[in-house]
């Protein structure tokens, strides 16, 4: 019964407005108090500050920063035009292009939003110009924006290595393939749906000097990324340290090498990275004794008996957690469900046999599906807001490329050499 109410409690703090990191406080505060009184308060304060000291998770706000320095000090748009050389004259080509963007912008950012944000306001300007309808061009900012966590660097896994303490690197190299595989499914569904729509076609190619000089401008952007992994997989640098060396490789680009970071605008964009880093620790604090009293009411057993319960095929309880990841996807951000669920599905996965990178690279892929489908998701009132057309309008358009995104989740799902065989080829010593 206290199970249930813990649970029910909430949904209804979601429901009634209540931020996400003051709802787990108050329903974790009050399950404390009822069971064992305030001496058990205590516990409250320890867990939240032991849960905002993790190592790993000083990366999360250099990476915020990272993407941000990006967007404002000129490299997205560098990235767009370099996207644009290599796909943008065939039909339906500036869509293309967008996924290209994406996933060149994702080894930068770490960040679903950032991209949607950044990266989409020069798409969707660019797609409306070309001809493409504004909410077909926010449609396809928002989808392959979801490319972002996946590919490393990667904000989710950085917060999931701390909970499951798991390498980061072995995370980050076990999202290289199935981000990939996002962009490839993305880019069919395209290819497919610009011949029913008749999308626009660009014509000409640029003269050579002119291409040259485009990729000679991005070639340092285009660098980042291997840089990034270089030094964490070579073991000259720890993911946290590999994060202040992309937020410093970002500043020197946008102030030395683009010239379009002002001083201006680089404290308003460490303002802005500090807002939305605050943001995410807290949930992070509130949710570790949250996590505590889920725990101590033997949650993650009840359910781990329920599912057992239903079936002891792996296959068949991979497909409920599924189900139940997207489903909450539509109602909670998603770093919210990866703190509060993750302690909840570990105990089920550890049973079944699923190694922890696996499950963590198909818990962040549910998630980033989740920022695409509403009521909640996240990247759609961001392109619709830059777009200035209803989220239903976005959504309209949605399908085929949901579909494209849920034949990878099942993929990754149950082929799991997918994400594990780069972990294990570099020795991470992951399960096959």
């Amino acid at each position: 019964m206290l199970i249930a109410a813990i649970l029910i409690s909430v949904c209804l703090t979601i429901l009634v407005g209540m931020p996400i990191a003051g709802g787990l406080a108050l329903v974790a505060i009050g399950t404390m108090l009822y069971t064992t009184g305030p001496d058990l308060l205590v516990i409250f304060i320890q867990r939240a500050y032991a849960a905002t000291t993790s190592f790993p998770l000083l990366a999360i706000p250099f990476f915020v920063l990272a993407g941000n320095l990006m967007n404002a000090g000129g490299t997205t748009g560098r990235i767009f035009a370099v996207a644009n050389l290599m796909v943008g004259r065939i039909r339906g080509g500036l869509a293309q292009v967008n996924v290209i963007g994406s996933m060149i912008f994702a080894g930068m950012s770490g960040s679903a939003v950032a991209d949607a944000a950044g990266l989409g306001a020069i798409e969707i300007k660019a797609m409306v110009k070309e001809g493409y309808t504004a909410r077909y061009s926010a449609t396809i900012s928002a989808v392959s924006a979801t490319i972002g966590p996946i590919i490393p660097p990667s904000i989710p896994f950085v917060i999931y290595g701390s909970l499951a303490n798991v390498s980061v690197g072995a995370l980050f190299l076990a999202g290289i393939v199935p981000g990939l595989l996002m962009g490839m499914g993305l880019m069919i569904a395209i290819a497919i749906e610009s011949r029913r729509l008749n999308l626009p076609r660009s014509s000409g190619w640029p003269a050579l000097p002119v291409a040259l000089r485009t990729i000679g401008q991005a070639a340092p952007a285009l660098a980042l990324p291997p840089a990034v992994l270089a030094v964490i997989f070579t073991g000259v640098a720890t993911p946290t340290e590999a994060a202040v060396v992309a937020a410093a490789f970002a500043f020197v680009l946008g102030r030395f090498v683009y010239r379009e970071l002002t001083l201006a605008s680089f404290w308003d964009t460490v303002w802005e990275s500090g807002r939305q880093t605050v943001q995410v620790m807290l949930i992070i604090a509130m949710a570790a004794p949250f996590g505590w009293v889920l725990i101590q009411q033997q949650v993650p057993n009840a359910l781990l008996t329920s599912l057992m319960s239903l079936s002891k095929d792996p296959w068949v309880i991979l497909l409920i957690v599924n189900v139940v990841l997207l489903i909450l996807g539509m109602f909670l951000e998603a770093i919210a469900i990866l703190i509060i669920a993750y302690p909840i599905l570990a105990p089920v996965m550890a049973a079944i046999g699923v190694d922890p990178v696996h499950f963590g690279v198909i818990m962040v892929l549910n998630l980033m599906i989740g920022l695409v489908t509403p009521p909640v998701g996240l990247c759609l009132y961001v392109v619709s807001g830059i777009a200035k057309v209803p989220i239903a309008d976005v959504v309209r358009e949605l399908a085929p490329y949901l579909m494209a995104l849920l034949g990878v989740l099942l993929i990754v799902t149950y082929v799991p050499a997918v994400s594990t065989w780069l972990p294990n080829f570099f020795g991470y010593g992951v399960v096959r």
